[in-house]
This record gives C-alpha cells, sequence and structure tokens, in this order.
C-alpha cells in the first residue's frame, strides 16, 4: 500500500463549526470480490481473482477482528499461484494490548504468532512463532484498529493527511512501519459497491483514504504498498485498492451485515 511533506491544515472545528458527536466503530461482517485491476510490472500477473472475508467485533474489552484472504493468481509464465491467508487478532479498547496469529494456509505463507503491550517507556511486542522473538521501541507507537480511529478523528476534523508509526504484525511481525494517510473531501455520489446498499450505511459520511506504508529499511524512499479505500464513519471500508507496484488489486463489498451492538457500562 513517494514520501510526503507534513503541512498545517486547518480543521472544521478552526472554522467555527460544531463537531459531531463521534460514531463508534461498528461490529460487522464483510465480504469483498477482489480482482486485478490493472498490472504493469515485470512481475504483473495475468489475471488474478479471489475473496475477503473480514470479522470485526466491537466489545466492551475491545476490538476482535479475523480475516481470511483467498486469493488466485495467473502469472504470465509458470504455474498458476493460490494462496490462502487467515489472521486472528484482538486490541485491548485502551490501546494498551495487541495479540495476533498470522498463518498461510496454501502456499507459500507465513505463521505468527505473538502480541504487542503498551507500557510507560513504549510497547514491548513478543513473538512466539515463527521464532522466539522480543523488541521495544519507545515513542507514540499505534496498533491497527486504534489507527483506524485517528484516520476518522482526522478526517472529521476536516484534516488531509495524518503521519503515523504502526505496529499491525505484518512483514513476520519483526517491523514497526511508517504509515502515511492522505484522506479525501467526503464522498457525496452513491457508493457503487454492492454491499454498501445495507440500510446500516444510509447517511453516513465516508471518505477516500490512501495509506502508504514505508520500511525504515528501504532506502529508495518508495512505499512497500498503498492501500486504499473508502472509509464510513462507523469503520466500514468499500472500493478497496491494494498498489503493490507492479500490479494493482481492486476489492468490492458484496456483502456486509451488522450484528446487535455491544452495550457497556463505561
Amino acid at each position: 500500500m513517494a514520501a510526503i511533506s507534513l503541512a498545517a491544515l486547518v480543521s472544521v472545528a478552526a472554522l467555527g463549526q460544531p463537531a459531531a458527536p463521534a460514531l463508534a466503530l461498528a461490529s460487522h461482517k464483510a465480504i469483498y470480490d477482489l480482482r486485478l485491476l490493472e498490472g504493469a510490472g515485470a512481475k504483473a500477473p495475468a489475471s488474478a481473482n479471489g475473496k475477503i472475508a473480514f470479522d470485526f467485533g466491537a466489545s466492551c474489552e475491545g476490538y476482535a477482528q479475523t480475516l481470511r484472504q483467498v486469493l488466485d493468481i495467473e502469472p504470465n509464465e509458470g504455474e498458476r499461484q493460490l494462496t490462502e491467508t487467515r489472521s486472528t487478532t484482538f486490541e485491548g479498547v485502551k490501546g494498551d494490548d495487541f495479540r495476533f496469529n498470522i498463518s498461510g494456509i496454501i502456499g507459500r505463507g507465513v505463521d505468527v504468532d505473538g502480541h504487542a503491550a503498551r507500557g510507560a517507556r513504549g510497547v514491548a511486542i513478543a513473538l512466539s512463532r515463527p521464532e522466539p522473538f522480543r523488541l521495544e521501541t519507545g515513542g507514540n507507537v499505534l496498533f491497527p484498529t486504534q489507527h483506524i480511529e485517528r484516520v476518522i478523528a482526522a478526517a472529521r476534523r476536516g484534516e488531509k493527511l495524518l503521519l503515523a508509526r504502526v505496529y499491525d504484525a505484518s512483514d513476520n511481525g519483526r517491523k514497526i512501519q511508517d504509515v502515511t494517510t492522505v484522506i479525501g473531501a467526503p464522498l457525496r455520489a452513491p457508493d457503487p459497491d454492492s454491499g454498501a446498499a445495507n440500510a446500516a450505511l444510509r447517511d453516513l459520511t465516508r471518505w477516500p483514504v490512501s495509506l502508504a506504508y514505508f520500511s525504515r529499511d528501504k532506502q529508495d524512499g518508495l512505499p512497500d504498498y498503498v492501500l486504499s479505500f473508502n472509509l464510513y464513519e462507523n469503520g466500514v471500508s468499500t472500493g478497496l485498492k491494494l498498489d503493490y507496484g507492479d500490479f494493482v488489486l481492486t476489492g468490492e463489498l458484496t456483502r456486509i451485515e451488522f450484528p446487535p451492538a455491544s452495550k457497556c457500562r463505561r
């Protein structure tokens, strides 16, 4: 999912408009259909299609996510490649605990298991698989749901850019990535994804966002990948676009369900 300089941006509140009350992230189960959008590089496949099944649960204790992605790639040369990846994570509601398990089921995959905890000195990461590994880092590191909450909050304030350090256990769980998020103006036109016709999304604000993920050990200044999508204020995403440089995948939300919300005393 080109470095962008940080600029002073004017928020909606600064214009004297009252801020609307924050909308909680919604528990939901979503299905996305993946297909090849474009490919121009040497590693671009002849065709690609697949599915993402995403289950997000918001409870009083925190946020549980389960994601299963199946991708069938037909390269220009060589044998067809079928991969399946599953990930399960839990993030404490206070943002101080992040547990994860990621596995590659078919093809050359990954197997990462561990947890990260936030303390007074920063974030401590401990992996049990693929092999024992520990990392402690200072500074303001966000976990995935924390990051999305910050993006939504910035969008609601009318900000156009958000820079963050994010740990999501990707890349064998050993890296903290710099993420540059560019936020567009609220979208007014109807959402073309078929699943967006769900009544629970009606009248909600959504913004086009683009997240560029950078590894600190790369010297060329280019992102590892760019993830773009339309982000609703309740955390639902549509119009996925995954840009890996040599090729781009697009994902359409085709089905979504909203289970009853948890009632919490806080």
